[in-house]
């Protein structure tokens, strides 16, 4: 019997899985910096520094401007609406999504999160180079996020049902559990730094939102056609 090679698709996600998100933070930071510098008497570099090395920024940005301080809205105006230069994507990151793109897997990316921001740091990584307008999924554009099914059902539904599926992320709360239960192999990329938002304490969840294998490096994972007998 001859075998038959089973579609690839290998879906992302974005923040700390293909560059590391404080450098988007650190953008925003930077923006704000500028945008309220005149209030507060701070130059933007001082005012950036200042911020960035507190705990929470917008109540350092209230300490340091006083009865000119911006509301909470304006600042997260601000910040939200940064549109970074370039971000540096991971190197690894580079590697894979060219190793994949020329071996014709379909590449998805798969990411919660407000449109304008994550959209913000897809140009800035230059990832349209990689994923298709159809194969970006953000939560705010499909109104549900990755602790619910929608956004990898949406990702299935746009190739063929025989599909096998990949899922690579940083984040045990909520990048696994889905393409789990959907049959999906599931790739934790391990923060050896320290320095990722969310935790991968694996202790704190149950079994089901583990990964199936965890890597060190995007260049540990090696995905391919699979085929039946």
């Amino acid at each position: 019997m001859t075998n038959t090679p089973i579609p690839l698709a290998v879906a992302f996600d974005l923040d700390d899985t293909l560059y590391a998100e404080q450098a988007y933070v650190d953008a925003c930071l930077r923006h704000v910096s500028r945008a309220f510098a005149s209030l507060t008497g701070c130059d933007s570099n001082e005012l950036y520094r200042r911020i960035s090395e507190a705990q929470n920024p917008y109540d350092a940005l209230c300490e340091i401007a006083g009865e000119h301080a911006p509301t909470i809205s304006e600042f997260l105006d601000v910040y939200r609406n940064t549109h970074p230069g370039s971000l540096p994507l991971r190197e690894d990151a580079r590697r894979i999504l060219d190793r994949l793109a020329a071996s014709g897997a379909a590449l998805y990316l798969i990411t919660d999160g407000r449109s304008i921001g994550q959209r913000a740091k897809i140009a800035a990584l230059g990832l349209e180079k990689y994923f298709g307008p159809e194969h970006i999924i953000i939560s705010e554009e499909t109104g549900a996020d990755k602790t619910t099914v929608v956004p990898f059902i949406t990702a299935m539904e746009r190739e063929p049902d025989d599909t096998s599926w990949t899922y690579i992320g940083d984040n045990p709360a909520k990048d696994f559990l889905w393409p789990r239960r959907l049959g999906w192999n599931t790739v934790m990329l391990r923060d050896l730094a320290g320095e990722n938002v969310h935790p991968q304490d694996l202790a704190r969840f149950s079994p089901e939102h583990a990964p199936l294998l965890i890597v060190d490096s995007l260049d540990e994972v090696t995905v391919g056609c699979r085929k039946t007998g």
